[in-house]
């Protein structure tokens, strides 16, 4: 598994550089510095773009209240580790439109609030995860081609030559790549018949 300063070490190869960093969060070069700024912002942001299978936790919501307003019957804290709800559990594994538990966020003095219907409600969400020795390849390799990205005007001078377009467009390559994966690993229940369906029969 790569490191922090592997990864992006990676991202540099993609511009082109001909240099890498001995230590990201220790040297003090140029390359070191612009890496620092921009790791953190890039690593939440490539967390957050997809549902990466290593990222994803099930867990209950802290409740804040009951009845908090006139539109929903409960209030939950948004959780620390949080950076993207993927749903609010229905108790159907194989949620549609319908049948989606609908939420809403707002905010107050302490922070992020979900609002629900749902009784001890459980979400689905993608976590913030700072350990690169969970991360899986493929998404390390995104992650990579997103830094670089980022770096690209503070690196390559201006980025004359759209070394920075050409790795957004690798890293949007390697989402699907990735969804692709992910889908071949997951047996999902196929969906019910619709009333109207069963009735033609």
């Amino acid at each position: 598994m790569a490191s922090k300063t592997e990864i992006f070490n990676m991202a540099l190869s993609h511009l082109a550089g001909g240099k890498d960093v001995s230590n990201l969060e220790t040297e003090q070069s140029e390359e070191a510095r612009v890496g620092r700024r921009f790791y953190d912002t890039a690593l939440r942001s490539t967390l957050a773009d997809f549902n990466w299978p290593f990222a994803t936790r099930i867990a209950a919501l802290a409740l804040i209240e009951e009845e908090p307003n006139s539109e929903w019957a409960f209030s939950y804290r948004y959780p620390s580790d949080c950076l993207n709800i993927r749903r609010v559990l229905s108790g159907i594994r194989n949620d549609n439109r319908q049948s989606r538990a609908p939420y809403k966020l707002a905010g107050d003095d302490t922070g992020t609030i979900i609002f629900t219907d749902e009784e001890d409600a459980q979400i689905e969400y993608t976590r913030y995860i700072d350990n690169p020795l969970i991360y899986s390849a493929d998404f390390t390799l995104a992650f990579s081609y997103y830094l670089a990205a980022l770096a690209a005007p503070r690196l390559t001078g201006g980025d004359q030559f759209k070394l920075g377009e050409k790795a957004l467009r690798m890293y949007a390559g390697e989402l699907r790549r990735a969804e692709a994966r992910a889908g071949n690993e997951e047996q999902v229940e196929e969906a019910p018949e619709s009333e109207f369906v069963r009735a033609r029969e």
